[in-house]
């Protein structure tokens, strides 16, 4: 809601080419427009229908280009379902239109780990314009469409496409950077990058929702605690294997090459400079959950279709509890609707007031300090008035 509130207090050219956190959110900007459009008691049931469009038009990319790369009917529709169905997604990056950053990188991963699919040339390189227009880790595919363009046989033409419509949507994107009032801080340390390390098998483990490692006390007299390198001896495992895959793998395994080295870099950039958040653990593991599918294809074109259904009922009962999205992403606090009213009263009866909107889940923190006008939640009463009327 901060963006469509932006919209309609300083127009919609100037809040769409506002830097949030430091950098530009192409897409989430454009889409604050049609939300603005809205009556603005309907702006998060709007978001979230948009949320769920695009998550829907990802799958089906996703399903179509896995298919035609020559995957099974069951690992594409599968792949393309991780987006929605992955347990993490429901913690608080399904369906929020600020972090569809996330469906976008994913994709675009998917689309250079496959692009055997034919007459995606201009449509990828659109893709890869608006998504490193939206988010500067798109950078990480720079060298991937080099390696995909010398190992996979991708015409140099097309590959030229998507590289220069990737520079170009890295070069507005650091243009309007640039122009962040507040710019984003950063902390590449060994300490933000040891505790990345620490976090990735934490986050492959929420695949089986509920299992976790660290130190516990499951014996009353005993406590265990994990290897203190496991975290990098997964990192390692992942890197060395990924990088044989990209040179020395062919079809579906270079494919899964791409996947797993893209999503260790992807969770590395955000994590590394900043601090380790499940939201920068979304994309590798669905990255990482589609190279398992893919390499688990041959398997499952020799298994028998009801031992394909007993596993995958297996597998959708341990995710069951997390189907569901969680309480920090579902449970309006406070109630949007309730929020418009009390600021409707608010101004009725003081109409020079200035309100400041909370959207759930209670943020912007501390009522917005730290952000930058015009995306501040700082409402003067003239604007309600002005688009209830």
């Amino acid at each position: 809601g901060l963006f469509p509130l932006c919209v309609h207090k300083a127009g919609f050219w100037e809040c769409f080419t506002d830097p949030f956190a430091g950098y530009w959110l192409f897409l989430p900007r454009l889409l604050a427009w049609p939300v603005s459009l809205f009556p603005w008691e309907h702006w998060a049931l709007a978001s979230n229908l948009l949320g769920a469009l695009i998550t829907g038009a990802v799958a089906a990319v996703t399903a179509l280009v896995l298919r035609r790369a020559g995957l099974t009917v069951f690992v594409a529709v599968a792949a393309g379902l991780l987006p929605a169905l992955a347990p993490i997604v429901g913690l608080e990056s399904i369906n929020a239109l600020g972090s569809v950053y996330m469906p976008l990188l994913f994709l675009c991963t998917v689309l250079v780990a496959f692009p055997q699919y034919r007459g995606s040339g201009v449509g990828t390189a659109l893709l890869l314009l608006v998504t490193a227009m939206t988010i500067p880790s798109a950078v990480v595919l720079l060298p991937l469409i080099l390696i995909v363009a010398i190992r996979a046989g991708v015409r140099w033409r097309v590959a030229g496409l998507w590289l220069v419509a990737l520079a170009i949507g890295l070069a507005l994107q650091a243009w309007v950077s640039l122009g962040a009032a507040t710019p984003r801080s950063t902390a590449f340390t060994v300490e933000t990058v040891r505790a990345w390390a620490d976090a990735v098998p934490v986050a492959i483990l929420t695949y089986w929702p509920g299992i976790t490692i660290g130190e516990y006390s499951l014996f009353t007299n005993f406590t265990l605690s994990p290897w203190p390198f496991t975290g990098w001896l997964v990192v390692a495992v992942l890197g060395l294997w990924g990088a044989w895959a990209l040179v020395a793998g062919r079809g579906r395994v270079f494919g899964a090459g791409v996947l797993v080295v893209a999503g260790l870099a992807l969770g590395l950039i955000p994590a590394a400079i900043g601090s380790s958040n499940n939201r920068y653990f979304v994309v590798p593991l669905l990255v990482w959950g589609v190279a398992a599918l893919v390499l688990l294809d041959p398997v499952i074109r020799r298994s028998r279709p009801w031992v394909v259904a007993v596993v995958t009922a297996v597998v959708l009962v341990i995710w069951w509890p997390a189907f569901p999205a969680s309480e920090f992403r579902a449970v309006p606090q406070p109630p949007w609707t309730s929020e418009t009213q009390r600021i409707e009263a608010r101004c009725a009866a003081e109409p020079d007031a200035v309100e400041r909107p909370l959207f759930s889940h209670f943020w912007p923190p501390n009522w917005g300090d730290g952000l930058d006008e015009p995306t501040h939640p700082s409402l003067p009463c003239t604007v309600v008035w002005r688009w209830i009327d």
